[in-house]
């Protein structure tokens, strides 16, 4: 595979973390968040082809939503960093199970 061929992994994770949709009458199992399919599909096929490496990055958005919402000064600042680092951990959890 040559470099034009590479799978933007990162790019194809904050994709998906930003599609996300939160229910809370969805089930737990899911955190309450879907993903748009295209999204998923693209993350799926990259975690196909480098798991280990999707894995992180979807860990790296988690960690990262998370600083934000440790620095946030209050909780509505706060919101929209924890919901993105709920989609996070969902498409990680989503990926460890195919």
């Amino acid at each position: 595979m040559n470099n034009s061929d590479k799978i933007d992994i990162t790019a194809r994770v904050e994709a998906a973390v930003a599609s996300a949709i939160y229910d809370v009458a969805l089930p737990i199992d899911t955190m309450g968040v879907t993903f748009h399919d295209a999204a998923l599909d693209d993350v799926t096929e990259a975690y196909r082809a480098e798991p280990d490496a999707t894995l992180a990055a979807a860990e790296a958005r988690f960690a990262a939503h998370m600083a934000t919402v440790a620095a946030a000064s209050s909780d509505d600042e706060a919101e929209g960093p924890m919901l993105r680092a709920r989609a996070a951990m969902a498409l990680k959890e989503r990926l460890q199970e195919l």
